[in-house]
């Protein structure tokens, strides 16, 4: 089962990278005495799972992160909370839920709600560490990343938000994905994990209860739903998937059943792993040989940067009229 759907309350839905899914399920967790495992940043910057047990710790867990969090312990703890008769709910990465759930076997999986999210691979820590340093020589000490910024004055879905220290104030700015090369490498997919190009899970049958994602192409259903507007994919896995999503039902919007044929010929990840690059090698030997400056200009800056700059110069409205002659003449053609 398919169905699109987002957070009635615009909090809500504003607090995730699509429709703010995640969120509802949480607060349902936690209401019900529960314990939520997701990824945040610490103060260093490092991704690593938390446990949250509080409404008022979840929202550093709500957004996607681009590279895989640091889940060191966190299985046993979560294996101990079930033996305890806790309700836990644990987010993360497909591979990541395929472990947990080898971890905790069968017999305790009753009260565990596995949720994932399609997936099209993670860089590692060490690279979002030098693409920080990076940007520290350009701008000032890096705050904190939010790579799917929702705010004021944003100009595309892959938006990033980076607040930095200079003199003694803290400041910030905005760069869509192509600005940034961390963000721009993890969307050329030249910087992801060997193993991510080989995924058992990039397919409609998953390891979880729950799959989040968003729904890119629901233009097309004709259901009045716009994926730039943050609206969730949901994949109910399983019974207890479902039931989970029945009691979460009256705070969402947007709700249609879809086939599950149209979700995956709108998100490649559904349909396969991702291609490797052919430069992926390449890039990696000399990033290890030279350093992550030495790589930037070569591998991770946009060759039609320019050809951005200038299309998003250009003021909104007048861009949503170009765009929709474009799409006007290609539908004729």
């Amino acid at each position: 089962m398919t169905s699109s759907a987002f957070a009635s309350d615009a909090s809500s839905k504003d607090s995730g990278s699509s429709g703010g899914v995640f969120l509802l399920l949480a607060i349902q967790i936690l209401q019900n005495g529960g314990i939520v495992y997701g990824a945040a940043f610490d103060e260093q910057l490092k991704l690593k799972h938390h446990r949250v047990d509080s409404l008022d710790a979840l929202r550093p867990l709500c957004k996607s992160k681009y590279l895989q969090s640091d889940c060191s312990g966190i299985y046993l703890q979560v294996k101990e909370y079930l033996k305890a008769g806790k309700q836990v709910m644990f987010v993360g990465t497909p591979c990541q839920c395929q472990a947990l759930q080898n971890s905790v076997g069968t017999k305790l999986s009753d009260n565990l709600l596995l949720v994932d999210f399609v997936c099209h691979g993670v860089p590692n820590q060490n690279l979002f560490d030098d693409n920080l340093a990076w940007n520290t020589q350009r701008f000032g000490k890096v705050k904190s990343i939010e790579f799917r910024y929702k705010g004021k004055n944003v100009q595309h879905p892959q938006t990033l938000k980076m607040v930095y220290e200079k003199n003694g104030k803290e400041k910030s700015i905005l760069r869509m994905h192509y600005q940034d090369p961390f963000y721009f490498g993890f969307q050329k997919h030249i910087t992801l994990r060997p193993s991510c190009y080989q995924c058992q899970w990039a397919k409609p049958k998953r390891c979880s209860d729950i799959t989040l994602a968003d729904f890119w192409g629901i233009e097309k259903a004709n259901i009045g739903l716009d994926s730039k507007a943050g609206v969730s994919c949901l994949l109910l896995n399983t019974q207890k998937g479902q039931e989970f999503f029945l009691k979460i039902r009256e705070k969402l919007s947007g709700v249609n059943e879809l086939p599950i044929d149209f979700a995956v010929e709108n998100n490649s990840c559904l349909g396969g792993p991702t291609l490797m690059p052919k430069s992926r090698e390449m890039f990696f030997a000399e990033y290890k040989a030279e350093g992550y400056a030495a790589v930037v200009d070569k591998y991770l800056v946009s060759k039609r940067k320019w050809v951005f700059d200038l299309y998003y110069a250009i003021p909104k409205p007048i861009r949503k009229i170009v765009r929709k002659l474009m799409e006007h003449r290609m539908k004729y053609e």
